[in-house]
């Protein structure tokens, strides 16, 4: 197994933002770790899935809507 080195990192927020911050991680059973690196971990996802659409739209092919999929398979809407 290979062993990472963790990195530290700080951050510098406002009192607010950091209040608003920790209630939105104790509301979600979260440590304030946890949450900043799953949120970025989303955003990370979010900006990769973005950038695969754009690949997959500029090819110019056809693309079809989820209606009518659902037409074409008889899905009823």
């Amino acid at each position: 197994m290979i062993m990472q080195k963790n990195i530290t990192l700080s951050v510098r927020v406002s009192e607010d933002e950091y209040s608003a911050m920790k209630a939105f991680a104790d509301f979600e059973g979260e440590t304030m770790t946890s949450l900043i690196l799953r949120t970025i971990r989303d955003k990370m996802e979010d900006w990769e899935d973005v950038r695969d659409a754009e690949e997959i739209l500029s090819r110019n092919e056809d693309t079809y809507t989820l209606e009518d999929v659902k037409k074409e398979l008889g899905l009823g809407l």
